[in-house]
């Protein structure tokens, strides 16, 4: 459409440019100007017409995305509240597509594969560490959220450990998460080093 808008105007320039007469007086230049405003028109209408499926979309995912959101901030807060290891594990697979990309900068790195044994890690492998979530983040559309966390816990050496954190997520039109990544405010061997003696 755009080039056919372009050709009427350049074949509108030509007519001007042309003739010694007045060339908006002529029949083809009221005939060229009439078919740019239909084509503006049509132009506008099909705009018109996508913009309430694009905005049904993003509101869909944003809505489906910030309930994935607080599903997951509901169980890293109490995984016990929702059900067996297995039960969470299960449900923290349905939250996420299958390959997803997940893991933490100062263990690893990123990858897909390891979703669940990540989460079965944090939420199950140790009794006396634990994640508070303090606030979450969403984009207007949905496709990139975050959230600020603590994560606390007894030190190889007995002495308490609290590391501040953020994880990044990115989700599909369905509010899936696609990637999740975790970042500390420190090197990585700052991270080990308050795992094994503490703050």
């Amino acid at each position: 459409m755009g080039g056919r808008i372009g050709l009427a105007v350049v074949v509108l320039t030509l007519a001007a440019s042309g003739c010694g007469t007045d060339p908006t007086a002529s029949n083809e230049y009221i005939e060229l100007e009439q078919q740019l405003a239909r084509l503006i028109q049509e132009r506008d209408a099909l705009v018109a017409e996508a913009a309430p499926v694009v905005d049904r979309a993003t509101t869909a995912r944003y809505e489906n995305a910030q309930a994935s959101q607080e599903a997951l901030a509901a169980i890293i807060a109490d995984p016990t509240a929702f059900g067996t290891e297995t039960e969470v594990l299960d449900l923290l697979d349905s939250m996420a597509v299958p390959d997803v990309v997940s893991g933490d900068l100062a263990f690893g790195g990123t990858m897909t594969g390891i979703w669940r044994t990540g989460w079965r890690n944090t939420l199950f492998g140790r009794d006396d560490m634990s994640v508070k979530t303090w606030r979450s983040w969403l984009s207007e559309d949905g496709s990139v959220g975050g959230s600020l966390w603590t994560w606390s816990g007894i030190a190889s050496n007995g002495e308490p450990f609290a590391i501040p954190g953020v994880e990044v997520s990115r989700f599909n039109d369905e509010g899936l998460y696609t990637e999740v990544v975790m970042f500390y405010p420190f090197e990585n061997a700052e991270v080990h080093r308050r795992i094994r003696e503490g703050n």
